[in-house]
Formats: structure tokens, C-alpha cells, sequence
């Protein structure tokens, strides 16, 4: 039996003051005691980090912009479809300092424009996949993206192609009998 007694779902109330000291409470919001202009609440800068993420089937790895390995992980896992646990993350930058991600709020992806801006080089490869280098190291998209890049680079050549032999021929609606 509990001594505190319990609320109204049937849960202890200890649990539920836990529940608000670790989640609700002003000190787990940054409240430092003795105030300041704020009112006493730290106004809490996120560190972003870059971390390159692969799976085992290296269909979709890529960097993904993140606060640390797990939310990395967590959103890589998420957003491809794979199953928790499937990713693992390695730490490449430990402090971003972008004003602004190409692909929104982290965690999110890095796109080539934000590699750039924080020191990685274009790796032309021979292999049909985009990559980078950093730190004399290339990583290379996941097999998966570079597939429909290619796609759609022949997407966008057959188009052009077919563009060009349709130049100066009337199309429009047929009757058929």
C-alpha cells in the first residue's frame, strides 16, 4: 500500500510528483535559484551536432544534424522507415555553429549546402553516389539515394530528349473510331 495514497488514475502520487520534478517543474527547465533578468529561467542553448548515420544495409546513410547519437539515431530510424535499434551514429562535428539548417529545425538532415558551410569538400566519385570529404575521410550517400539520383538524372535527360523531338509537331486530343 502506498502511504502517500494515489490520484485519480490509480497511480501513486510519488510517481506523479516525479513526473513533475523530472518533466514539469521549473528546474527541469533551467530554473537557477537567485533569479536574473528572466525571472530565474536560463535560457537553455541546444548544442547541435553532426552525426553520420548507417544502417546495415547502407541503403539510406547519410549526416543528420542532432543534439546527440540516440535523437540521430531515433530520427534517422524514424524517417527511413527502419526499426528501432537498426541505426548506429558517429560523431563527425561536435559543435555546429549554423544560423540556419537547410532542411528546417535538427534533428534533420544535412543537405550538401550545409556540409559546405562547415568545412566538407565535394568527392567527385566514380560510383553514381554523392559524397563529401572531411577531415581526409570521404563518406558516400546511401546506395539507396544514389539510385534515384541517377533516376532522376535520366528522368530529366529522357524528358529533355523528348522535348526536343516533339519541336515543331502539333499534339493534342485524338478521335479514335
Amino acid at each position: 500500500m502506498c502511504p502517500w495514497g494515489f490520484d485519480s488514475d490509480g497511480l501513486p502520487l510519488f510517481v506523479v510528483y516525479l513526473r513533475y520534478v523530472l518533466h514539469c517543474s521549473p528546474f527541469a527547465a533551467g530554473f537557477q535559484p537567485g533569479g536574473g533578468e528572466n525571472g530565474g529561467l536560463m535560457a537553455r542553448t541546444k548544442q547541435i551536432r553532426l552525426y553520420w548515420v548507417t544502417t546495415a544495409d547502407h541503403d539510406e546513410d547519410w549526416f543528420i544534424f542532432a543534439e546527440s547519437a540516440k535523437n540521430a539515431r531515433a530520427y534517422h530510424e524514424d524517417y527511413e522507415g527502419y526499426d528501432k535499434g537498426a541505426a548506429n551514429s558517429r560523431l563527425i562535428v561536435s559543435n555546429v555553429t549554423l544560423k540556419e539548417f537547410m532542411n528546417g529545425t535538427p534533428p534533420c538532415h544535412a543537405r550538401f549546402q550545409d556540409l559546405f558551410q562547415i568545412g566538407f569538400q565535394n568527392a567527385r566519385t566514380t560510383s553514381n553516389r554523392r559524397g563529401v570529404k572531411f577531415s581526409g575521410e570521404i563518406f558516400r550517400e546511401g546506395i539507396l539515394e544514389a539510385i534515384i539520383e541517377l533516376g532522376r538524372k535520366q528522368l530529366a535527360s529522357e524528358a529533355a530528349s523528348s522535348t526536343a523531338e516533339l519541336d515543331g509537331v502539333e499534339t493534342g486530343p485524338r478521335l479514335v473510331h
